[in-house]
């Protein structure tokens, strides 16, 4: 169990059960806060994914699930409800600090992955995926270079961040990019609980050729010879036809 100083999460969890299997589902409510970072959240989970968080800045309530709309339609309260309890949580901090007697936070690092989110092809648009998780607390930072020059913040998108069953976190970063031969990529990850940074590369590697041309040209090769077999054949037969008769 993470330790929290500064940090405050309240929690509601509800079993669902369908079916003659009794089928487990897991339905969270969750609130965070920091108070050294004024940062905060309130979300909405279900088996692990967020249906709604709640913006602690302009106190909007956003969908990140469209597919369960008609499943979980926006409670009208929500809003307010995170009103209350990110109020809640920061008016509770000072004084749980205060009755441990301020104990040392308790960080843990981060760790990475980098991918692309379609298969690779030479000049055709494609996303990478800058994945960091199980860390604690927020926030990290992720920055990207491209040859070793910084990419334009404008082809960067990143999520909020989400909350994992042991209460750690998770962020997505993506980079839009059209992949040419020998560029090189690099995501950089950093939290205070690291000295430095960890960095992930990818470079693009693929065949001269596409699976698409390499394929035409069996299928052109396969053509030739058969036309090639079948001439010969008729050559022979042909050459049969003209010697004279004894």
């Amino acid at each position: 169990m993470l330790h929290r100083l500064f940090l405050f999460c309240a929690l509601i969890a509800i079993w669902c059960f369908s079916g003659a299997q009794e089928t487990k589902h897991l339905f969270r409510q969750l609130t965070y806060c920091h108070t050294v970072m004024m940062d905060a959240a309130y979300e909405l989970e279900f088996d692990g994914e967020e249906l709604w968080h709640v913006d602690p800045v302009d106190y909007r309530a956003r969908r990140r699930l469209p597919e369960f709309s008609a499943d979980w339609p926006l409670d009208r309260d929500l809003p307010s409800l995170a009103h209350y309890s990110i109020g809640t949580c920061f008016y509770n901090v000072p004084r749980c600090m205060k009755g441990e007697n301020y104990p040392a936070e308790s960080t843990v690092p981060p760790t990475s992955l980098l991918y692309t989110k379609n298969d690779v092809r030479i000049g055709v648009q494609n996303t990478l995926v800058c994945f960091a998780t199980s860390f604690h607390p927020p926030p990290v930072n992720i920055s990207w270079t491209r040859n070793g020059e910084a990419v334009s913040e404008l082809d960067v998108y990143e999520t909020q961040y989400y909350s994992n069953p042991d209460y750690s976190f998770r962020i997505f970063s993506y980079l839009d990019f059209s992949p040419e031969q020998g560029d090189i990529y690099t995501c950089t990850v950093r939290h205070r609980s690291l000295e430095q940074g960890i960095t992930r590369f990818w470079e693009v590697n693929t065949p001269e050729d596409p699976p698409e041309v390499e394929t035409a040209v069996l299928v052109v090769g396969i053509i030739v010879g058969f036309i090639g077999l079948v001439a010969g054949i008729m050559v022979i037969v042909m050459s049969k036809l003209e010697l004279p008769a004894v």
